[in-house]
């Protein structure tokens, strides 16, 4: 996997891969990259997602999936804290 993209309505969060991005950019490389991207409904999930993709050497399909079906139950746990939803 290149480059993750967390997505939030019609925002898109890259969560990993933001180098290997704006190195091609910087250098107009017109290489194909391997996006995926994962649906989130907190903001805050796009932090996590990018400390998790930190964390693994590579990112492989296998790892974006489970990301992917660990955010709704994240989710949730963070909307029932407290301290997380104060104003």
């Amino acid at each position: 996997m290149d480059i993750v993209k967390a997505v939030l309505g019609s925002q898109k969060i890259v969560v990993y891969g933001e180098d290997l991005l704006r190195h091609r950019v910087a250098d107009g490389e017109t290489t194909r990259a391997t996006v995926a991207e994962i649906p989130i409904g907190r903001l805050e999930s796009a932090q996590v997602l990018e400390r998790y993709f930190a964390e693994c050497g590579s990112v492989t399909w296998a790892k974006v999936l489970d990301a992917g079906q660990q955010i709704p139950r994240m989710e949730r746990a963070m909307a029932a804290d407290p301290r997380l939803n104060q104003e």
